[in-house]
């Protein structure tokens, strides 16, 4: 079988997120010492397995203890990381990886093939009754073919496979990672008080000797509370925070050094496509063009974001559809719709905002009162991310809500959330179109043909209104000064290895 080489650094363009304490945590500690950085995030972890987790604030911590095959670099290019190279078969179904040697795991366990193979069926249900993750049943089978060599066979071709090899290999036969996670990453777990605080500490025999930890100890703090969080970060109880509004930014920008850019990320009001008035096209028409998105970014964003209509961010310009405006505010209109619809008098709509994440609940209040103008009666219903996770995402009880959705290196991560029979499409949405779109997108053998169909995509979740896409804010963070070396990345990644107090 005729083999092609792939090189590695592959120029790339990028589970959604909601991200800001505890009381108690830390509060006897003072400033923080120069052997410990103190990072806060305002959502709760959804666990330490990184194959069991759905939030991306979650999957952006465990990033420092796990490793992929691959990983990213700040251009968004792909890197090697436990592989070395990989090579394609010419009909795009088998994979060879040749991994990096010398690699431990933080219990010692020699890294090698076993652990990719354990892994991969895990993920994809080779070995179980069903998969860990729906991306993963692409895999046919995977074979060790020595100790540092594995063959990946797919079922059929899907360009996007090689992204998910920056997903965490974890080692073979270790039982213990829901409660004490163990990888091959720059730091190694300590201890975890749900809720709370994780603790971790770096690891000495980190494989990559260019990136082991420059500071000894990382703890991730929960605060929820986004005042209490500044505060803490004035005071040097913490040195990070996660993303700020355009105000809290303001706020402390005289004794903490900004960190700002794009973020990959689409702000969505997504509708239930299965809600009884929201089933109708035409009136998820309507509030598309009640929600004036110049006004909203103007006011929520302090105008740091970028305008979107479909859930792709502009970020990624390679694939990105520049639908232009594609919906003009115009409540008149959408009064219109809405009475052609038979919602002439309007109708009531509940939407479940998580609370943990104050950016959502300003758009909320935002949206509640721009539906208002049309006849539209919006009541905000708060809940916690975690009962958000559970009620909204997995359970798809909701009428309507307020979530980021993060971006990836692939396009069609990006977008396969809207596909009929994705177990991730919580909104219900349904278009042949759009699913014949990506499967021509990931099945072509040339790479501007599949451009091509990703920007049609894009341009099918609008035509039939999937829901209301509003804007990628600029990411924001705030750093204490005295610390440096954290840089932005077009996935949600965050260097803190890289971390070092200069004075």
């Amino acid at each position: 079988m005729k083999i092609k080489k792939v090189i590695l650094s592959l120029a790339l363009m990028l589970v959604l997120t909601a991200c800001g304490k505890t009381d108690n945590a830390n509060k006897d500690t003072g400033a923080a010492e120069n052997d410990t950085v103190r990072v806060a995030i305002q959502t709760e972890l959804d666990g330490l397995n990184p194959t069991k987790i759905t939030a991306g604030d979650t999957e952006t911590v465990l990033d420092q203890i796990f490793d992929g095959l691959f990983d990213t670099d700040k251009d968004g290019k792909l890197v090697g990381d436990l592989a070395e190279s990989y090579e394609v078969s010419d009909d795009g179904l088998v994979y060879t990886f040749k991994l990096k040697q010398g690699v431990k795991f933080h219990n010692g366990k020699d890294f090698k093939a076993e652990d990719v193979v354990y892994t991969y069926d895990l993920q994809a249900g080779l070995t179980s009754k069903e998969p860990l993750s729906t991306k993963f049943e692409i895999i046919k089978s995977v074979e060790a073919e020595d100790d540092y060599t594995v063959k990946v066979t797919l079922k059929e071709r899907q360009n996007s496979f090689i992204y998910l090899t920056l997903k965490a290999i974890l080692p073979k036969g270790y039982e213990d990672q829901d409660t004490n996670p163990v990888g091959t990453g720059p730091y190694k777990f300590v201890s975890y008080v749900p809720g709370e605080i994780l603790k971790l500490e770096r690891f000495d025999d980190y494989h990559n000797k260019d990136h082991i930890a420059k500071i000894k100890n990382l703890e991730i703090i929960r605060m929820k509370d986004s005042q209490t969080m500044l505060m803490a970060l004035q005071n040097g109880e913490i040195d990070v925070t996660p993303g700020l509004s355009s105000e809290e930014a303001d706020q402390v920008k005289d004794y903490a050094n900004i960190i700002e850019g794009p973020q990959n990320l689409v702000q969505t009001f997504a509708l239930n496509n299965d809600f009884g008035p929201l089933k109708d096209p035409k009136v998820r028409e309507a509030l598309n063009m009640a929600i004036d998105r110049d006004e909203l970014i103007k006011t929520v964003a302090g105008g740091r974001a970028a305008k979107v209509f479909s859930n792709f961010s502009p970020a990624l310009p390679k694939y990105y559809n520049d639908l232009g405006e594609y919906y003009k505010s115009d409540k008149e209109a959408a009064k219109a719709l809405l009475k052609e619809a038979g919602y002439e008098n309007g109708f009531n709509l509940v939407c479940k905002v998580p609370s943990d994440y104050k950016f959502h609940v300003d758009t909320a209040e935002f949206i509640e009162s721009e539906l208002k103008q049309v006849g539209v009666n919006m009541s905000i219903e708060p809940i916690e991310f975690a009962t958000w996770l559970d009620k909204v995402y997995k359970g798809r009880e909701f009428e309507s809500t307020i979530i980021g959705f993060i971006g990836y290196l692939d396009p069609n991560q990006i977008l396969e959330r809207y596909t009929s029979e994705n177990k991730s499409n919580f909104i219900n949405f349904k278009s042949a179109k759009f699913d014949e779109e990506m499967n021509l997108a990931n099945t072509a053998k040339d790479e501007n043909e599949a451009v091509e169909h990703y920007k049609n995509a894009q341009k099918a979740l609008v035509e039939d209104h999937a829901s209301v896409f509003l804007q990628d804010p600029n990411i924001i963070l705030a750093m204490r000064k005295g610390l440096s070396g954290l840089e932005l990345y077009p996935i949600q990644k965050r260097n803190f290895e890289d971390l070092e107090f200069t004075k």
